[in-house]
């Protein structure tokens, strides 16, 4: 109880006056308007409406009780008689307003309470992700450790009695591994970064051509599986952070060939409608049925084996490629193809979306 108080009491800011002072300036207008066609019945509607908008779009109870006591203060004043006059001294107009301006902090609360807890329960939800994420993390990032610890120690102990072809050997085996450790870190920043929303995404309008080569000029820095590229011949610009998005195509082709035992990678690019569509499949052994499910949760061991040392978290690297898609405005989804191995699907607006002023929450 005390973790969803913290929603519950969070005080308003200055956007938050500014939207309440919009949404009751709007009130009175449509109030106004209301007013040369109804007698009044109807009126108090409006501001029940004005206070469910106050109190779903700002945060804590002040602006929806302050909505309240202004909105039954506009129905005085524009549809209860004498009119346009605030007259408190009519019969039976005292329980009238009690009763008005209690249903309407009623309201208020309710709605802000349904919205606290709605990210009370997400809050909750990624702390459970980000504890079952560390216990994957700290099991993926000892396994190069501890062949970096072996290949040193190897050459300390006994350089002496290795060769020059040895030595290169354990050295490049601590390179590679070390590599390893770097693009688990990248992941998971990514992961904590944006999946967190402690971090912002810039978009540029960048050739998406370009991107997939940066990215397939990468992966086979360290891998040999060769690569099938086919993209139109019209130049396709995406709003997207260039990075990231070399990013997700990195780590799916590494994990066709870690984990799905690649030998070759297709990539594909194509428009569909208003969305640009990635398209990059592999002839390896698939999906596992008992994996598809958690394939993008990020905490857990490839086809649900036990941990040990020679086994990969495969979650991590895909939980992050779906979490940079999903702050692009894509859809990132994994299926098996009816010949074998495996497809990765990702889309990506054409056109920058623009903000909607109502995408608030208790946090922002």
């Amino acid at each position: 109880m005390s973790g969803l108080k913290k929603y519950l009491t969070v005080m308003p800011d200055f956007k938050d006056y500014i939207f309440t002072a919009a949404v009751l300036i709007s009130a009175v207008g449509a109030g106004l308007l209301l007013r040369r066609f109804d007698d009044g019945g109807y009126g108090h509607m409006i501001y029940f409406l004005c206070v469910v908008l106050v109190a779903r779009f700002t945060k804590g109870y002040l602006c929806g009780f302050i909505s309240s006591v202004v909105g039954m203060l506009a129905v005085n004043f524009l549809f209860t008689y004498p009119y346009f006059e605030l007259d408190f001294s009519i019969a039976g107009y005292p329980v009238t307003f009690s009763l008005m301006l209690t249903v309407s902090l009623i309201i208020g609360m309710l709605t802000t309470r349904l919205k606290a807890q709605n990210l009370f329960q997400a809050d909750i939800e990624r702390e459970k992700i980000s504890g079952n994420l560390l216990r994957a993390v700290s099991h993926d990032i000892r396994t190069p450790l501890t062949s970096i610890t072996g290949a040193a120690s190897a050459i300390i102990d006994n350089g002496s009695s290795l060769d020059e072809e040895q030595i290169m050997s354990l050295v490049c085996d601590i390179k590679d591994e070390a590599n390893k450790l770097i693009h688990m870190v990248e992941n998971i920043l990514t992961v904590t970064k944006i999946g967190e929303k402690t971090g912002t995404i810039c978009k540029s309008m960048e050739a998406a051509e370009e991107i997939i080569g940066e990215a397939v000029r990468k992966f086979r820095k360290t891998r040999s599986v060769p690569v099938e590229i086919d993209i139109p011949g019209d130049l396709m610009l995406i709003p997207m952070d260039p990075i990231l998005i070399e990013q997700v195509i990195v780590n799916i082709m590494e994990n066709s060939v870690i984990h799905g035992k690649a030998t070759m990678i297709s990539l594909s690019l194509e428009q569909q409608g208003k969305n640009a569509v990635f398209k990059i499949s592999d002839n390896g052994t698939g999906i596992a049925d008992k994996v598809k499910k958690k394939l993008f949760e990020g905490y857990f061991i490839h086809a649900d084996e036990s941990m040990g040392d020679n086994k990969m978290n495969m979650g991590i690297g895909l939980s992050a490629c779906r979490t940079i898609i999903s702050v692009h405005g894509g859809e990132l989804s994994a299926k098996n193809k009816p010949g074998g191995g495996a497809e990765f699907i990702f889309t990506l607006p054409m056109e920058q979306k623009k903000k909607n002023i109502f995408d608030t929450d208790l946090n922002s």
